[in-house]
């Protein structure tokens, strides 16, 4: 079984999966800071789940380092009784926070197994800063969720990697959102890079996150040129079996 529920209207997520349930990336209090609020700062239009109303579940997965997926004050709130999954850089940033919660290293490019599912950490072909993990969520059947909030580019090696394993549902960003070059470039790539994950990975569903229209202010959203995706128009072609989910209503993936 597979079903999931917006924590926020961005890229917060309880899923449960294999009768598993676990959170994916909570940011649901207070507002989201990169490096200074001169540079970005940003608020949730519409609130999120509140903490005390989150349903119940096994452990946090923690897939980015920035404030948006790895919410320090969110973290402090939550049960430091939950253990945590993160990718390299969450990992040292909560272990930094957080040095007697239990955390663990997700591995780049093989499998970890945790909580009685498996994760790989894929690392994109980037040395510098953004860098934005993809993460791939497998079960007892070799069935996954491919988790990419700022989208992905498969390298030859990881396309390998998973070529065996049948991907049930992609979460993946449609907003094509970019800033100068020097700033990050691309930091959200937008349908094509959608379109082209779709076509790799053959997942069964397609649902959308980190796509909030967030109310926000500095630099980054003074320069950043910022295109949402017309769901309605991706709802009627249905060509990457996409499911709509627009409130914190727990859904089904059949």
């Amino acid at each position: 079984m597979l079903s999931v529920k917006r924590l926020n209207l961005d890229s917060s997520w309880s899923i449960d999966f294999n009768s598993v349930n676990f959170i994916v990336d909570p940011w649901l209090i207070g507002s989201e800071i990169d490096g200074f609020k001169w540079l970005n700062e940003a608020w949730h239009i519409k609130d999120p789940v509140k903490i005390e109303d989150l349903p119940e579940f096994k452990f946090l997965m923690i897939s980015q380092n920035y404030e948006d997926h790895c919410h320090i004050e969110t973290l402090k709130k939550i049960s430091d009784k939950k253990p945590i999954i993160a990718t390299e850089l969450a990992y040292k940033k909560i272990l930094k926070q957080f040095p007697n919660r239990e955390i663990t290293l997700m591995e780049e490019n093989k499998k970890t197994t945790f909580e009685k599912l498996e994760f790989i950490s894929l690392r994109p072909n980037k040395i510098l800063d953004p860098i934005y993990f993809a993460v791939v969520i497998i079960n007892n059947k070799n069935e996954a969720i491919f988790y990419a909030p700022h989208g992905f580019v498969l390298s030859d090696e990881q396309l390998e990697l998973i070529k065996d394993i049948n991907i049930s549902l992609l979460i993946t960003t449609f907003t094509h959102f970019k800033i100068p070059k020097i700033m990050g470039g691309d930091v959200n790539p937008g349908m094509e890079n959608v379109y082209e994950l779709y076509k790799q990975l053959s997942p069964k569903k397609t649902i959308n996150t980190h796509d909030e229209e967030k109310k926000a202010k500095g630099l980054v959203s003074n320069l950043a040129k910022i295109k949402y995706a017309d769901y309605d128009k991706i709802e009627s072609n249905n060509d990457i079996n996409f499911i709509r989910i627009d409130n914190y209503k727990k859904t089904t993936i059949s």
